[in-house]
């Protein structure tokens, strides 16, 4: 009988040890996971918000307040509109943002695009010589827009710029609504070869001439 109560209790204790040992993975530090964006906002010795390129829907909040470590070889000139890849600790994947702690920055890239204002992009176009790109949907387009721009949807870019011009010296503004989808339509088109693109963000923040159709 003395038997049978040690086994059970060997196994009780058996079986606690394991529960804790879940329990303690559930609430534990996250394995490292990698993320990547562009910087919309650096909060020194605090985070750095970045957002997705490819889905911008989707924001990261990273920590920082440990330090920040930057793999062998990656720029340490951290400014907003870089875009980094990261290995992170995921905190909060159900937050908006997501919230993760940083481990190691792993890359770094100053965007080959030049970011102006709506009055900078009007005086350009005012000027004659450039070509401006419109990137949001056929229907918003339709609704209002600014005059001789084209329409070449984000999701065409790649294949749609070409029809427009295929001059890689080519002067072009691009812009969307609210500035999203046109750093990444800028993104794009300098990683294509394109050398004097400007993006000037949304026509939200255009106080000038539209037209519709």
């Amino acid at each position: 009988m003395k038997t049978k109560v040690l086994a059970l209790v060997i196994s009780a204790s058996f079986a606690i040890a394991l529960l804790s040992g879940c329990a303690a993975d559930e609430i534990g530090p996250s394995e490292e996971t990698a993320i990547d964006g562009r910087v919309i906002d650096i909060e020194s010795g605090r985070k750095i918000l970045i957002r997705n390129e490819e889905d911008t829907s989707i924001y990261y909040n990273i920590d920082i307040s440990g330090g920040v470590l930057f793999a062998e070889g990656v720029d340490t000139a951290l400014d907003v509109d870089n875009v980094i890849s990261a290995d992170v600790r995921m905190i909060n994947a159900d937050s908006l943002p997501k919230e993760t702690e940083l481990v190691r920055i792993t890359a770094n890239k100053t965007p080959a695009y030049t970011v102006i204002d709506a009055a900078q992009a009007k005086q350009m176009i005012d000027a004659g010589g450039v070509t401006v790109i419109d990137v949001r949907t056929i229907t918003e387009y339709a609704e209002s827009h600014i005059p001789d721009s084209y329409n070449v949807p984000l999701d065409q870019i790649g294949l749609g710029i070409d029809r427009i011009t295929a001059d890689r010296d080519a002067v072009i503004l691009v812009y969307c609504k609210s500035g999203n989808r046109s750093k990444v339509a800028a993104r794009i088109l300098s990683e294509m070869g394109y050398t004097n693109v400007y993006d000037f963000g949304g026509i939200v923040d255009w106080p000038y001439e539209t037209t519709s159709y």
